[in-house]
This record gives structure tokens, C-alpha cells and sequence, in this order.
């Protein structure tokens, strides 16, 4: 296939491309150490870039470990060899990391020290990608000391994430490392000193106590959203709202609700239900049998809420062909309450219901809120007794 001056020779993974002599090419994203092997009268530089202090490491990555570069994809290097899944499998592999934190890298590279061998994952287009081990050098050594060094504990990989120097230069010596500053981003950010200042002096016990999951580790992650920098928490702002007894849950919802100051925070989690307490409030509302009124009256300043399933029942019967059918279930589900003086309160939820799809489809649903275990599961216990007799006596009639 032809380009003008150009021509593509091969098959898609192993193409070639070729021009007539002559021809000018513009080609960006290169890397000065693959036009090394260039005679200097072929090619001239139009323009070139020193100010990321990463691209040199990109650039020996490139032709140490055969790791991408921009858009240029190097050979696989000549003394690479196929990987060991053995060494895998035993977890001797140590994470060398090829990007800063804030950024993704198009490689993985793990280090066996003792076996002095690195394992290259390069990735690729449609889910295709390469795997070979490195016999470790002096080079390489060296290589892999300036990149955990730049990429995970330099003031730039600090920046990647939005902390500034003075904050870098607190925590340098610290747990809190830019990866777990990374890990830490969808709970919490650290811009400036004052952050700073709280991480080193709160302990992560102290944090957990509170209603924030926090721990210097580089592999923790929570659920409560997704990281985005600019919408979490400072560090200092969520000490702030800890000390007024403001869980992370429920200073999330409250800012998804457009209170982002945390003094708006603080003034509207005095008047506004949490999460937690509405569900409470609906399900003693929905209860067919009476909760106290100093339950109900508790569960109003709840501020987390835990649910989980403990047993479930159920039975169906569907005709050979079509939708048509009939179910019978049950449910009994533990709601664990954390209140604001970080004391819990359960609500035990026997619920059962019924569906049945005919000419139209109905259903319906039935919920009985206990505060007592022995008398929840002794309630659990007869209603799938009753439901049992039930689906007994459909079965009978379904059948005559």
C-alpha cells in the first residue's frame, strides 16, 4: 500500500514503512535515544523538550527495558528472555513504578532482586501485550533506583497529585508517600503545609474512630467515590469536619448537595437528616409491627448505615413455556446504625412478599422491623414456616 512518497510493506503487526530517498518526514514524539543509531546528517531536530525531569527516564526506559515511549514502541531488547510464571506465582516480584502517581503508565516493570531479574509488561492495542524477563545490569540497576525514586518519591511526583513543596518536603520522610497519597485521593487531598501537618499528626486510628478510613498504605482504596482531586476534601478541612463529628460518608453526601465549605458543611449537617437516618426513619415507617419510640427517636442522629443479609427464602414455579409463574420469598436482613456518639443500633428486617405473572403481572411486599435477635429470628423461623404451607397448598392447586 502506498502513501504518496511512502509505502507500507507487511501485515499489521509487522509492517514496515518505506519512502523514496528524498522524502521529508515529520515524525514527533521521538526519543533522542533512538535516533542514537542515525547518521547525524539524516535527520535534524525542529524542536525538543527538557523540562519534564521524568522524560529522561522514560527515554533510558525505552532502550534498557524496551518500555514504550510516547507513541514509539522499541524492539523487545536483544538479551530479553520468556517470563517465569514461577517467579510470579512465588511473590518475590517487587512493583518498580514507570509513571508518576497522577498519571498511567503504558508498562508495568517488577523487580526479583534476589534472582536479579526484571519482568517487562508492555501493553498493547485490543487487549494484546507483551511479557519477558531482563537479566538485571549495572544499568538497569541504577535505572530502577531513579525511577522509584523520581516517580514515586520526588517533590514532582508529590506535585502530580496536587501537593505542593512545602507539603513534599513534610512528608518526604513519612508513610505518606506520593502512592499513598494516590490511594488516599478518594477520601482526602493534600494541597499545602496545613495538610500536611494533619496527616503527620493524626493517627489513622484516631481518623478510623471518626468515620474516615484513613491509612498510609499505597494499596488501600475506599468505595466512597470516585478520585477526583478537585472535588475531595483537604486534609485540613476533613480534621475540620471529623472534630465536629462529620463521618467521610456524610460529608460526601453533604457536598454532593452543594455544600462544599466546611462551614456550610458543619451548619447544615445540624439540620439536615443523614443518609443513614432517613433509611431508618423509612423503615420503621414501613414496619408492620411497632418500634419503640426511643429507637426511633435514637436513630435519628445516626450517621452510617451498615446492612446485610443474613438469611434469605424463597420458592418459584413457572410454567414449561412463556412468563407465566408464580414466588413466594423472604428475607431477613441485619441494619447495623453507627450513631454520632459512635455507639451502634440494629434493626432486624423480616420482610416477605409475593409475585405472580398472568395476563398482567402483580406483587406485593410485607415487612416486619425487630429490634430484639432472639425475637427476629424466632419471627424469620415462623414466617418461613407459614410461606412453606403457603407454596405447599399453590403447588396442590396449580397441579389439580
Amino acid at each position: 500500500m502506498a502513501y504518496g512518497d511512502l509505502s507500507i510493506e507487511g501485515t499489521a503487526e509487522d509492517s514496515r514503512i518505506s519512502w523514496k530517498p528524498g522524502t521529508l518526514i515529520l515524525v514527533e514524539d521521538v526519543p533522542t535515544t533512538s535516533l542514537a543509531s542515525l547518521p547525524p546528517h539524516s535527520y535534524t531536530t525542529l524542536r525538543s523538550r527538557t523540562d519534564d525531569p521524568g522524560d529522561s527516564i522514560r527515554r533510558e526506559a525505552f532502550t534498557l527495558l524496551g518500555t514504550r515511549y510516547r507513541s514509539d514502541i522499541p524492539p523487545v531488547p536483544a538479551d530479553a528472555f520468556p517470563a517465569d510464571p514461577q517467579r510470579e506465582a512465588s511473590r518475590v516480584l517487587r512493583h518498580v513504578p514507570t509513571e508518576y502517581p497522577a498519571l498511567t503508565g503504558a508498562a508495568e516493570v517488577f523487580v526479583d532482586h534476589e534472582g536479579a531479574v526484571l519482568t517487562i509488561r508492555r501493553y498493547g492495542c485490543n487487549g494484546r501485550g507483551t511479557q519477558y524477563d531482563l537479566p538485571m545490569t549495572a544499568e538497569r540497576a541504577e535505572l530502577v533506583d531513579r525511577m522509584h525514586h523520581e516517580f514515586a518519591a520526588s517533590t514532582t511526583a508529590y506535585a502530580s497529585l496536587g501537593a505542593g513543596p512545602e507539603a513534599a518536603s513534610q512528608l518526604s520522610l513519612t508513610a505518606w508517600s506520593p502512592l499513598a497519597l494516590r490511594s488516599l485521593l478518594p477520601l482526602m487531598r493534600v494541597v499545602d503545609a496545613d495538610d500536611a501537618t494533619v496527616l503527620k499528626l493524626r493517627s489513622p486510628d484516631l481518623w478510623r474512630s471518626e468515620g474516615w478510613e484513613v491509612a498510609p498504605s499505597p494499596n488501600s482504596h475506599t468505595d466512597l467515590r470516585d478520585a477526583s482531586p478537585e472535588r475531595a476534601w483537604r486534609a485540613a478541612e476533613a480534621a475540620a469536619l471529623a472534630a465536629a463529628g462529620i463521618s467521610a460518608s456524610r460529608a460526601y453526601e453533604l457536598r454532593d448537595l452543594g455544600f462544599s465549605t466546611v462551614q456550610s458543611a458543619i451548619s447544615e449537617h445540624a439540620l439536615r437528616p443523614t443518609e443513614a437516618a432517613r433509611t431508618a426513619r423509612e423503615l420503621i415507617r414501613a414496619s408492620e409491627t411497632p418500634v419503640p419510640k426511643e429507637v426511633g427517636t435514637a436513630l435519628a442522629a445516626a450517621q452510617r448505615h451498615e446492612p446485610e443479609v443474613a438469611d434469605t427464602w424463597q420458592h418459584e414455579y413457572r410454567r414449561s413455556c412463556g412468563p407465566e409463574g408464580w414466588g413466594l420469598w423472604a428475607k431477613l436482613t441485619r441494619h447495623t446504625f453507627t450513631l454520632g456518639d459512635g455507639r451502634t443500633s440494629t434493626l432486624w428486617d423480616v420482610a416477605n412478599g409475593w409475585w405472580a405473572i398472568g395476563e398482567e403481572g402483580e406483587e406485593a411486599q410485607t415487612c416486619c422491623i425487630v429490634v430484639d435477635e432472639h425475637a427476629a429470628r424466632s419471627l424469620w423461623r415462623s414466617t418461613c414456616r407459614e410461606l412453606q404451607k403457603l407454596t405447599d397448598q399453590l403447588q396442590r392447586d396449580t397441579c389439580s
